[in-house]
């Protein structure tokens, strides 16, 4: 059996045919909704625009709650930002909708001829890995990147992905891996800056945008490799693309 690992540096490229998408915004998105499963949460909506996310708690009712954030910080009337340390001192909600300015554009913008997407971060590596080799043969690691430009924590995870891909694919039953140009790129990234990825996420730019809004300690939660086993998955859940945990 063959396996094609890609990696695509932001979602507006060209992506090739996947089998399954792993969607990859490490500050903060993906890892703020795989902290949502892992803090009890049982349905989360992903929305491009914020208008949006009013819309849709208006329609699925009073308790459903918002999060995510606009420049690192809750909109206005939002329950919750994009801090998942914040969130789970809050306490996490069963349902909620999420719009942020990178991850969840890059989710709905991977859905777009796949099937299967999950949202990837560092803290849930391994398992998202596990799952994307055992949805198909041909895996693509998109990076939301920030404001529509290349981001270096996105694609350093990416690459550490990547190798974690190779390293899980014999035991699934691969017998050749490829990677394509994108996917050898991230991997020497990783190769180059890690393996710490909270330092990766420190001298980031958005990194650094996120520690002068006071939010170093989401670099170091951010930055944490395999200290969860849960995989989001974009479903339909009645008639709404919505994200479950696995």
């Amino acid at each position: 059996m063959k396996y094609i690992f890609d990696v695509a540096f932001l979602p507006s490229e060209v992506f090739k045919d996947h089998d399954v998408r792993i969607v990859v915004d490490l500050l903060r998105a993906t890892t703020q909704i795989t902290t949502f499963f892992d803090g009890g949460g049982s349905v989360l909506v992903p929305l491009k625009e914020v208008e949006a996310a009013f819309e849709m708690k208006e329609r699925l009712g009073k308790d459903w709650k918002i999060m995510g954030e606009r420049g690192g910080l809750p909109a206005p009337g939002f329950d919750f930002g994009n801090s998942p340390l914040e969130l789970l001192e809050a306490g996490v909600p069963e349902f909620a909708i999420i719009t942020t300015s990178n991850g969840t554009r890059a989710l709905m913008r991977a859905a777009e001829g796949c099937g299967r997407v999950l949202a990837g971060c560092a803290r849930n590596a391994e398992a998202v890995c596990w799952d994307a080799l055992c949805s198909g043969n041909n895996v693509g690691i998109i990076c939301a990147g920030r404001n529509g430009e290349f981001s270096l924590e996105d694609t350093v995870c990416a690459g550490m992905l990547v190798e974690k891909l190779l390293a899980l694919a014999p035991a699934n039953g691969a017998e050749e891996m490829e990677l394509t140009d994108g996917a050898m790129s991230a991997m020497a990234l990783w190769h180059h800056f890690g393996p710490d990825i909270t330092v990766v996420c420190q001298e980031s730019t958005h990194g650094k945008i996120l520690s002068g809004l006071g939010f170093d300690n989401d670099l170091f939660f951010c930055g944490e490799v395999d200290s969860s086993s849960t995989v989001p998955v974009l479903k339909d859940v009645d008639g709404v693309p919505a994200l479950v945990g696995r």
